[in-house]
């Protein structure tokens, strides 16, 4: 990808491209180098894993058991969509969110944001022991 760069300031350079087009360019390059780099990464193991085992049972039947299992990898595609998004289309996003009560800013996402994201879900381990059941939500 650095070649690429290179080439992108040498068309800077020789006049074919102005500097805006010239930044868009790097921004694209950069995020096209933060997906390959993320989808390479290897942890492609890794899930996010969402539990709830209820105590009563039915008979000796459990009922009401839920288990979900979210690879690392579908979570950094969405993150890594979502930065290809275009910057006007993420102002008009972020609006539309915020009228739902969602404060979150596309605008964020840069390739160490969605890193220390992803290194940060490698550590997550929440617990819920209830009077019903036991939730846990947690990666490996």
């Amino acid at each position: 990808m650095k070649e690429e760069r290179k080439r992108i300031l040498e068309m800077l350079s020789d006049g074919k491209i102005n500097v805006q087009e010239a930044n868009e360019l790097i921004e694209t390059s950069i995020k096209k180098e933060t997906v390959m780099n993320l989808q390479n990464k290897g942890s492609s193991d890794k899930f996010i894993y969402v539990s709830v085992e209820p105590k009563d049972t039915d008979g000796g039947r459990k009922i009401g058991r839920v288990f979900v299992k979210v690879p690392f990898a579908l979570i950094k595609a969405g993150f890594n969509i979502a930065g290809l998004i275009p910057k006007d289309a993420q102002v008009e996003i972020n609006n539309g969110l915020k009228k739902q009560g969602m404060n979150f800013d596309f605008t964020d996402l840069n390739p160490e944001n969605v890193k220390d994201i992803m290194a940060s879900l490698e550590e997550l381990t929440v617990e819920v022991d209830n009077e019903d059941s036991l939730i846990r939500v947690y990666s490996k």
